[in-house]
């Protein structure tokens, strides 16, 4: 008898990821799926309690980007969830939420104060689950392969452009954008004035079939499309 689907928690750390590749080696012999559960606490632990309860930092701070992109490899169909609450009650709400046929966890290895101070997870769950309960002890499992792959998809911020005030370059670009503004600013101003009623007359007169004064303003909006052109293509070759 195999299982169909599977249920792990992972919080980043390596013994829920050991947990985790477990889960990932069994689907793959059960053509199974494995829904990967991560769960935030409602109410963060001090700064005490954090020393404490982590002895080394987390492999991953993504933990499911992890698990989807090491089951894609594994070519395993996953299942990820991500809930906040108490951890073992939502390990088992999800368990039933899923109708998963295996839970999978993994053991921090606590011993002494430690145990009796933050309690086990994987001891609430199997003492709790309706459902069986598979514990990975800390180490059991080589999760060398995560840890490389856990670097690999780590997302780097793309270094931010500052620009640099050049006073050359800018007296540049306003030396060379008044001249195309003072160049559309006459033609402007000839085409106004040969459509004024002193020179209505000028703006009246036929050349190929329309009045010169409509030359005037075809002659102003082309010249006004070929001057943006030249300065957007300027500004682009800069940039």
């Amino acid at each position: 008898m195999g299982f169909r689907k599977m249920l792990v928690a992972v919080d980043g750390y390596e013994p829920s990821l050991g947990a985790f590749k477990k889960a990932v080696e069994l689907a793959r012999d059960y053509q199974a799926e494995v829904v990967v559960l991560q769960v935030e606490e409602e109410v963060p632990l001090l700064p005490t309690e954090k020393m404490m309860e982590a002895v080394e930092p987390p492999i991953t701070e993504e933990p499911l980007e992890l698990a989807k992109a090491y089951a894609q490899l594994m070519n395993v169909p996953v299942k990820v969830v991500k809930k906040t609450g108490p951890v073992a009650g939502a390990i088992l709400a999800t368990a039933k939420e899923e109708n998963v046929e295996l839970i999978l966890l993994g053991d921090s290895g606590r011993k002494g104060f430690q145990k009796l101070y933050f309690g086990s997870v994987a001891q609430a769950v199997s003492e709790n689950a309706d459902r069986p309960v598979l514990i990975i002890k800390r180490g059991w499992v080589d999760i060398s392969d995560l840890k490389e792959l856990a670097k690999q998809i780590v997302e780097k911020p793309e270094a931010i452009e500052i620009p640099v005030y050049d006073p050359r370059l800018v007296y540049e670009n306003l030396k060379f954008s008044g001249t195309l503004f003072l160049v559309l600013t006459c033609l402007y101003f000839f085409a106004a004035i040969i459509t004024s009623k002193p020179l209505k007359d000028v703006a009246a007169l036929e050349i190929a079939g329309l009045p010169f004064g409509i030359w005037c303003g075809l002659i102003l909006v082309v010249s006004g499309i070929f001057l943006t052109r030249i300065y957007l293509s300027k500004q682009g070759g800069e940039s």
